[in-house]
């Protein structure tokens, strides 16, 4: 008996029914394509990923657009098919459907005619995969896998072989970026298979970066918890496999891992330069070796721009770099690599010193000079981390705070902190800051509603809690209020940002149980008005805070965009435009602002 595809004629659910049909997949054997494909009559494999013995199952590749969808129980809602639309318009469909023979009915024309001394058709209802079916009819991909099914038996017995199989199972991050990278060889770009998977293109990226990843970078992946920027970081990394494992180690945390990466970023920077400069010092000619041992204050080697030659006269760095006698090395200066000339031996070489031993050194043993410069040193190095870290800290408050929803996080403390009249003032560097949080210029806040206020009022809150927290990356910076730093920091700490270890370290000696000596000490602070160390419950802009003309580089926050507008202005508004509401409405939202985010 013969199987033809001359099923166009049939709709879903309207089966003729033939005089004596056949019974269905008993001596049935398949001469030629049935629909699209070979409707295999021999015992076939379900790939359950286990050896066994084959089922007696038949198999084939059907037309999606003739299969009847299913008899008895009907989904009337198959919900939104577009993610798998575009999956099937790429890959095709890969898991079988699972379809019941409805037996060989007599062919049709296409008004529904029966066609005389024509071949019986064989007709299939969807059991299972009616959602694929769809996708496939509107991806036009009709070609179908399918296992049909002869009787209720032997679909329960395939419905129960594709569950062990777990073929509905999402593929892990590294599975799928093994498809994406061989959808790249077959020469579809990244962009194209994003839209092809109606995903960001990012995430294409991230998943192909991580297939050269270690193992814990795709085992990231697979948890999705790795972006494209770490990917691009490890991968940036991958010729330091300590910097990579320092990377690695912090894939659980979204922040640590910017710290980290701020830091490992900053010591290749300067390696990089110190690199250039040892090669510009060769080209001229120049000797480099290590900074000598004592150098500056014990030994004989002397700074080149610390002499004199023999008319009394200062040396030129420049025309002598390169004499007997005269070397050079490179050290680090903060985030750059400072070259220094020297003379070996200036006595030796015709040279006086016109500079003997700092001041500050003065009654100093070569001992301790040495212990007062690599505290100086290592005091420095903290600064340096410390302002890398507030670069951090601040785009972690951006996230948290830059929108409507997360200010009103922070919006009562910094109205009240308007409203006691606490001075609020930044730095200029904090500007950029303040507009990442929504903050408005006075000409724009004249107008405007109160979501633009209250914003603005929270971002000229956290600049003035972060233009504090400047003191700790400032050398010459005398003032800072730790109770507002405590507190800020512990604010911080709730909404999930990790202290690094510098941050972690001011904490502590702020928060420390202070000794006989060190309450003598406050005592006395309080006494000229300085402030306690007591530690608030939350962040606060006490009494007795500089005033922002007090510094130089401070500006008062209601005077930076020109204006003269102060912090009175922005609560009054918001005050009018409350009572205004009352009056339209009639009531008071639990006596809150409740702005539209």
């Amino acid at each position: 008996m013969t199987i033809t595809n001359n099923t166009e004629a049939f709709q879903d659910n309207v089966v003729a029914v033939a005089d004596e049909p056949d019974a269905a997949g008993t001596d049935l054997v398949a001469t030629a394509p049935a629909l699209i494909g070979e409707v295999a009559d021999e015992p076939v494999h379900l790939t359950t990923a286990q050896d066994g013995t084959p089922l007696p199952f038949r198999a084939g590749l059907l037309d999606a657009r003739h299969l009847h969808e299913p008899q008895g129980f009907k989904r009337t809602k198959l919900g939104d098919l577009s993610d798998m639309i575009a999956s099937v318009r790429l890959f095709g469909v890969r898991a079988p459907l699972v379809v019941r023979s409805l037996g060989l009915f007599p062919p049709t024309d296409a008004e529904g005619t029966p066609v005389a001394d024509g071949e019986p058709v064989e007709h299939f209802a969807v059991v299972d995969g009616l959602r694929r079916r769809n996708a496939a009819i509107a991806a036009e991909r009709f070609e179908l896998p399918c296992f049909i099914a002869d009787t209720d038996d032997d679909v329960q017995l395939i419905l129960h072989m594709l569950e062990v199989n777990d073929h509905h199972k999402d593929l892990e991050g590294i599975e799928q970026a093994d498809a994406y990278q061989m959808l790249l060889d077959l020469g579809l770009s990244d962009q194209q298979i994003a839209d092809a998977r109606r995903t960001d293109v990012s995430q294409v990226r991230t998943a192909i970066k991580a297939l050269a990843l270690p193992s814990t970078a795709q085992h990231a992946l697979n948890q999705g918890t790795l972006t494209l920027d770490m990917a691009l970081a490890l991968e940036e990394f991958a010729d330091d496999p300590d910097a990579q494992r320092k990377l690695l180690d912090k894939l659980d945390d979204q922040y640590g891992f910017k710290h980290e990466l701020s830091r490992l970023h900053d010591k290749r920077t300067y390696a990089r330069n110190k690199e250039i400069a040892k090669a510009h010092l060769v080209l001229e000619g120049v000797e480099v070796t290590p900074k000598p041992r004592g150098f500056g204050y014990d030994g004989t080697a002397v700074p080149a721009d610390l002499l004199l030659d023999a008319d009394g006269q200062p040396v030129d760095v420049e025309a002598v770099k390169t004499q007997p006698g005269f070397h050079a090395f490179v050290e680090k200066d903060g985030g750059h690599a400072r070259t220094v000339v020297y003379c070996d031996d200036p006595t030796q070489r015709g040279y006086t010193r016109r500079k003997q031993v700092p001041a500050a050194h003065h009654g100093m043993s070569p001992e301790e000079i040495a212990a007062k410069e690599l505290a100086e040193q290592q005091a420095k190095d903290r600064l340096e981390r410390l302002t890398l870290a507030a670069t951090v800290r601040r785009e972690f408050i951006v996230e948290k705070f830059g929108t409507a929803k997360g200010a009103r996080g922070l919006f009562v403390p910094a109205l009240r902190a308007a409203t006691l009249g606490k001075a609020m003032s930044r730095s200029a560097d904090l500007d950029e800051l303040y507009r990442a949080l929504g903050g408005s210029d006075n000409d724009t806040l004249t107008a405007a509603g109160e979501d633009r206020l209250r914003r603005s009022l929270v971002a000229k809150y956290i600049c003035t809690l972060e233009y504090n927290l400047n003191g700790t990356t400032q050398p010459h910076r005398m003032w800072i209020d730790k109770q507002a730093a405590v507190a800020w920091y512990d604010e911080l700490r709730q909404r999930q940002y990790p202290l690094t270890d510098d941050e972690q370290e001011l904490y502590q000696s702020w928060t420390a149980t202070p000794t006989a000596d060190d309450a003598r000490y406050n005592d006395e602070d309080k006494q000229v008005g300085s402030e306690s160390d007591e530690v608030p419950t939350a962040p606060a802009i006490i009494d007795g805070a500089p005033e922002p003309g007090d510094h130089a580089d401070d500006v008062d926050i209601s005077a930076s965009d020109g204006d003269t507008e102060t912090d009175e202005n922005v609560v009054s508004m918001l005050a009018a435009q409350q009572q205004q509401r009352v009056v339209d409405t009639g009531a008071v939202d639990g006596g809150q602002f409740t702005g539209a985010a």
